[in-house]
């Protein structure tokens, strides 16, 4: 059995601990509200403006737009994972990296050209230890995601597809349940496609598009056509860019309040393990001192009785 000495250190040391779990638990416990917050204004804007664009795709005769274009050697492929820039949250860095490195490999096994955009310290050091050829890296934005540092993101991505550098984008991102839950996700970003899979035209019916999102908000309804000024192409082109402004800073709202439920949780987990560790070490600790005392008795009774036979 160790010594009452050592195991007093050893619950020292885990009370440290304890405390440094506890105290990230609260503070990402608090992060958490604000990040949940800023998802559901989010996916609010982002039904909000899918709502315009299907209203002028089902009233246009013909849509053209750089960014609908589906390329025709489609050839090339852009993957850009979402991770964090720091750890101890548990399986989420694990996980989304996981998910990056598959949609990679499923286009280089389809004989694409993969190039990796990555956002995140932990991803980045993932995949040039692996080896991977990263053409751009994005740090400093898991903790409080800015749109104008989106905006700057997105229209390189923008730039790169229009300009045929690229065929196809897909972004991976882990997507928010709830604090316990996260979901690995990837996006089809560019060409955009929900316009193609969002309209349904019924023979005995009007156009109509009509989808609820997660949390039940009305994404649109359109039964009437409306007047666009200065055009329905003019008002498209400018609302397009945007849209993928707006679908890249939701993915990193929304691995954001992700990673920061993951890391509430796992402190959580690490905070009720130490104190699971200090009681057994505290039991321990007074077997190991009540078995000190008893040798020590032990041997002044010893002495005591060597003592009084030597004077006999």
């Amino acid at each position: 059995m160790e010594k009452s000495q050592e195991i007093r250190s050893r619950i020292k040391s885990i009370s440290g601990t304890r405390k440094i779990t506890k105290a990230m638990e609260m503070i990402a416990s608090s992060k958490i509200r604000k990040a949940q917050k800023r998802i559901l204004e989010a996916r609010a804007f982002i039904a909000g403006i899918e709502g315009v664009i299907i209203d002028i795709a089902q009233h246009s005769k013909t849509i053209t737009d750089p960014l609908l274009t589906v390329h025709n050697k489609n050839n090339t492929v852009l993957v850009i994972g979402i991770t964090a820039d720091r750890g101890l949250c548990g399986g989420y860095n694990s996980n989304i990296i996981r998910l990056t490195e598959k949609t990679i490999k499923q286009n280089q096994d389809k004989g694409k050209d993969v190039k990796i955009d990555i956002t995140g310290t932990r991803g980045r050091n993932y995949f040039r230890y692996m080896g991977y050829k990263i053409d751009n890296v994005y740090e400093n934005l898991s903790d409080y995601p800015r749109f104008l540092d989106t905006r700057e993101i997105s229209r390189e991505i923008i730039r790169r597809y229009v300009s045929g550098e690229v065929d196809k984008v897909i972004i991976c991102y882990t997507k928010f349940k709830n604090p316990a839950e996260q979901i690995p996700s990837r996006l089809q970003l560019l060409p955009i496609e929900f316009i193609r899979k969002g309209i349904h035209l019924l023979e005995d019916e009007p156009r109509l598009y009509e989808k609820t999102d997660e949390v039940g908000t009305e994404i649109s309804k359109a039964g009437t056509e409306f007047l666009y000024d200065p055009s329905k192409d003019d008002v498209l082109s400018a609302i397009l860019p945007e849209y993928i402004y707006t679908i890249v800073y939701g993915a990193l709202l929304e691995s954001t309040a992700s990673e920061t439920g993951a890391r509430m949780t796992a402190m959580k987990s690490a905070s009720d393990n130490a104190e699971e560790m200090i009681k057994e070490l505290v039991l321990l600790y007074h077997r190991a001192r009540q078995q000190q005392i008893t040798m020590e008795i032990s041997e002044i009774v010893s002495g005591a009785n060597a003592l009084s036979e030597g004077v006999v």
